[in-house]
């Protein structure tokens, strides 16, 4: 049918039915404004019918009087009136004053014009007109990717100068605030250019490519700058050397963050849905380009004198003791705090039973937005404003036997219920042909004319509506097909909207049997869209086992442990489910920006994980215990991730002000998420290493290498440790806890 997607450009006009003509009038000067926009392919209207009536009454010479008078304004004109019951809440509204312009819209891949600019002229021109108002899928489709590139641009300069804030209020230099900027900005500008060598389109889900990019770019530069900093302040190191040693014991880790990270974006690329396999593959493309930025870091370190070292944080202090003082009560209590968070991580997972999807396209919009505004003036006006389409084989030439059939069947879909005490149809409109032809044969005249004739003929007098009735198949010679639209509410729960698409279908395939491949469809962008985050939600399941089945794989060629692998994927795995199942108790529903968020989380929250990992595991090399190790790593790698999370989710709070609900859900959860991996690598996963990384009797210590030995990989403290209040040879971590 060419696409067949419609927009409604709808305005109110008290004068529409006026028996002066004057509201007819006003309609027609907006359907010629309508009608030259481009991009439009064809227009409907209750002027439309008029003009149509008019030379239905002329031809067959039935009209007595005044041949030029108006068929929809005379009360006593029974087929006229009939053809404006059919087109109710179609052109007109029962309130008799709602005006609606059917735009039939050029195919996207055919048109000339791009889609969201014919949508943004016809608005310019609706807006023009008494409360005028556009909408249709078509428009949220077009309004909802508007707002996602505009939040993308916001999160690429917004974000970028909260983050800058934060991290100056860290580091107190502009050099170090430009460092992390300049990765982000060069690794994204190389993925965008490998996007356009692939010929791979931005959609709605990809847009957001700069923010992961920005999340991955800001935690590998923090990491570099807190390591740094103490090579040049508590050891004082040259600058030289101190880039030597940051660079050395930082490019493991780095190199396996960005291999993790990619690997979890890879999983999407399993998905059933198309824009999210491409968001896979651009985001495992943008984690290995900020790998390859991360070798200019050390060059803009060395650059120039100015503001070279960055300085000591404000509150450095009290997170120092901060960070102390939780590694001594998780080495302390292990076993407690582990049963303790076993238990609230339960009870808050076992949400997640109670996620529902949310279906309704039109609540991705704020309330106060002008595409929510006119949908629910469409509902409200004209009973309805989803639009889904039954489509049917048909014979080459219509007939009565046929039609009857039809008819049949739209009787039985307009007694579809989806409340059985009430009775209440859920389909506010059917219409087809049928309808028209129904009424043409209440005329004794044109009861006459052959069926076939009849459709001609409406086919030569109202050609927009009769080319969406019936078409013939472009690949199958021979082979026809009827169409009859269908309307109801968009507002609709997602249980009902699936329950009134099996409902339908169950209808059609009782007149249609399917007989392939002359298959009858339920179809249109109210099921598409019906379909798309359901679809996304299956697609999260899959693609959060297999990317956490990567990730695994991953970690245990980088270390080269399997238990190391369960103890660094629980923190990582038990916060992103209690995400999800507190949005289950909460009775938030899921919509395209929560559809990812696991898979997306457990590849951004593991960077830190592996960090941790790799420090302790040095420190355990150089023979430290547990607990003493634990008490390093926290402070030396506890620091870098708690700076890089504040930025994070300081940038990431720029998109709670969007328009596009998503948008801020993405915004939101991907920040809690960033701040459950803070709490999983700060406690969670101290505690397992206490518990499960035990100190065996008899475990010979291993001598720490000379420095010669061991150039750029000391084995020494990320901070200094407080004064030990102790006895020479005690370890000062079992002096803290005596303390304590």
């Amino acid at each position: 049918f060419g696409g067949s997607e419609i927009a409604l450009a709808v305005y109110e006009d008290p004068q529409l039915f006026a028996s002066d003509g004057s509201g007819l009038k006003t309609l027609e000067r907006h359907v010629q404004q309508v009608s030259q926009v481009p991009g439009i392919a064809g227009v409907l209207s209750l002027s439309e019918i008029n003009l149509a009536l008019k030379k239905v009454f002329a031809l067959g010479n039935l009209l007595a009087g005044d041949s030029h008078a108006d068929p929809v304004l005379q009360s006593d004109n029974k087929l006229a009136k009939k053809f404006v019951d059919i087109f109710e809440g179609y052109t007109h509204g029962r309130d008799r004053k709602t005006v609606a312009i059917v735009c039939l819209l050029e195919p996207a891949e055919q048109g000339t014009t791009p889609r969201d600019e014919t949508i943004a002229k016809l608005r310019r021109v609706t807006d023009r007109w008494p409360n005028g108002k556009i909408t249709g899928e078509p428009v949220m489709v077009a309004d909802g990717f508007r707002f996602v590139q505009r939040d993308g641009r916001r999160l690429n300069q917004v974000s970028l100068l909260l983050m800058s804030v934060v991290i100056i209020g860290c580091f107190r230099s502009i050099r170090w605030m430009l460092i992390p900027i300049a990765v982000i900005q060069l690794a994204l500008w190389m993925t965008l250019a490998l996007l356009v060598l692939f010929d791979w389109k931005l959609t709605m889900v990809s847009s957001m490519l700069s923010a992961i990019v920005a999340v991955i770019s800001v935690a590998t530069v923090v990491h570099f700058t807190v390591r740094f900093r103490e090579m040049r302040s508590h050891h004082s190191h040259s600058r030289i050397r101190s880039v030597e040693i940051a660079l050395a014991s930082l490019l493991v880790p780095i190199t396996w963050t960005c291999i993790t990270t990619a690997a979890g974006f890879l999983a999407l690329t399993i998905a059933d849905v198309e824009p999210v396999r491409d968001f896979g593959w651009m985001m495992a493309i943008g984690s290995m380009m900020v790998l390859c930025m991360i070798f200019l870091v050390p060059g803009l370190t060395l650059l120039g004198d100015f503001d070279s070292d960055p300085q000591r944080t404000w509150g450095d202090g009290r997170l120092t003791q901060a960070l102390q003082y939780s590694s001594l009560v998780v080495t302390r209590y292990p076993r407690r705090i582990g049963i303790c968070l076993l238990i609230v991580f339960s009870l808050v997972a076992w949400g997640t039973r109670y996620i529902h999807v949310e279906t309704d396209f039109t609540k991705n919009f704020r309330r106060d937005s002008e595409i929510a505004r006119a949908y629910a003036f469409v509902e409200q006006r004209l009973g309805g404003a989803g639009v889904l389409d039954v489509v049917i084989p048909s014979p080459e030439t219509l007939d009565a036997k046929y039609i009857s059939r039809v008819d049949q069947l739209q009787d039985e879909l307009r007694q579809i219920s989806l409340n059985p005490e009430t009775g209440e149809p859920a389909l506010t409109h059917v219409v087809s042909f049928a309808d028209a032809d129904r009424a043409i044969r209440s005329n004794a005249v044109l009861k006459l004319i052959p069926m076939d004739f009849r459709f001609e003929a409406m086919s030569q007098v109202m050609p927009g509506f009769a080319s969406q009735m019936k078409t013939h198949h472009p690949d199958q010679h021979g082979q026809h097909y009827f169409r009859i639209m269908l309307r109801t509410s968009q507002q609709k729960s997602a249980a009902e909207q699936q329950r009134l698409i099996a409902k339908v279908r169950d209808t059609v395939e009782e007149h249609f049997p399917q007989q392939p491949p002359a298959a009858s469809l339920t179809t249109g962008l109210f099921v598409l869209l019906s379909n798309l985050v359901s679809s996304i939600l299956d697609d999260q399941v899959r693609t959060f086992v297999v990317a956490t089945i990567f990730i695994a794989v991953a970690i245990l060629v980088a270390f080269g442990s399997p238990r190391l692998v369960l103890i660094a994927l629980l923190p990582n795995i038990l916060p992103i489910l209690s995400l999800l199942g507190l949005l289950g108790w909460l009775g938030i529903p899921i919509n395209m920006g929560v559809a990812m968020i696991a898979a997306v989380s457990i590849g951004l929250s593991i960077d830190g994980t592996i960090h941790y990992l790799n420090s302790y595991r040095h420190n355990r090399r150089f023979g430290h215990r547990v607990v003493s190790s634990i008490a390093r790593v926290q402070q030396r790698i506890g620091r870098a991730v708690t700076y890089s999370t504040i930025a994070l989710v300081a940038g990431f709070g720029s998109l709670c002000i969007s328009e596009f609900i998503p948008t801020v859900y993405f915004g939101a959860l991907v920040g809690l998420s960033m701040l459950g991996g803070l709490l999983g690598n700060l406690v969670i996963l101290p505690v397992l290493l206490t518990l499960f990384d035990t100190d065996r009797p008899g475990h010979k210590k291993i001598r720490k290498p000379s420095r010669s030995q061991t150039p750029i990989a000391p084995a020494e403290p990320a901070v200094p440790l407080p004064p030990p209040h102790h006895t020479t040879g005690v370890d000062p971590s079992q002096a803290a806890h005596r303390k304590v």
